[in-house]
């Protein structure tokens, strides 16, 4: 099982779901980035949801494209 890097970038009323560095989609609500972010991985992998094993980082608006 992998480990992915998940961060949530809050703009603009909107929290933009980043996973090992991409771009993937935005959110309105913060219950949803964990949901989709898992389904994003098991459906780009092709494992169960349950098995995809996430971590979640918030960073600041601009903290993510300096790093």
């Amino acid at each position: 099982m992998a480990t992915h890097e998940v961060q949530a970038v809050r703009d603009e009323g909107m929290w933009q779901v980043f996973i090992d560095g991409f771009l993937v989609t935005q959110v309105t609500r913060w219950p949803a980035v964990g949901f989709v972010a898992r389904e994003w991985v098991a459906l780009t992998e092709e494992v169960p949801s349950r098995e995809v094993d996430i971590h979640i980082r918030v960073v600041g608006r601009n903290q993510y494209l300096d790093a």
